[in-house]
């Protein structure tokens, strides 16, 4: 008959071998981070390409539409940036400064989005 170690060692074996994948899985997403920025740039550059050309706006909601997993890649990675400036134990003043901060990176990243946007589609309004 099987002992509680013959049953537990290849359970703690399957829990070791999936947590191995998830520390290779987390690294390899933290070596994407400039390809990320990359991505977006190719999803944001083809996605103009096909754009509506009737206004800026139209325009810059389809290829946002487009590239919605590309801008939340690159979003996340960017405010991951700005919260590593602050302590993980905020005063409440030094949690308004950090979310102004995260609001100023989201104001930057929506910004040039819609400069890459308009200098390829040839709009400016």
């Amino acid at each position: 008959m099987p002992t509680t170690a013959d049953r537990t060692l290849p359970r703690l074996g399957a829990v070791l071998a999936g947590a191995a994948l998830l520390l290779a899985a987390t690294a390899a997403l933290a070596d994407d981070a400039p390809r990320n920025e990359d991505r977006l740039g190719a999803c944001l550059t083809s996605g103009s390409a096909g754009a509506p050309r009737d206004s800026l706006v139209s325009a810059i909601v389809a290829v946002r539409s487009l590239c919605y997993v590309q801008i939340e890649r690159v979003r996340a990675e960017r405010l991951a940036a700005v919260d590593a400036r602050f302590p993980a134990d905020l005063a409440p003043s030094q949690a308004n400064e950090r979310e102004r901060a995260r609001d100023a990176e989201t104001r930057r990243l929506n910004d040039e989005i819609a400069r890459v946007i308009a200098a390829h589609t040839g709009l400016t309004r």
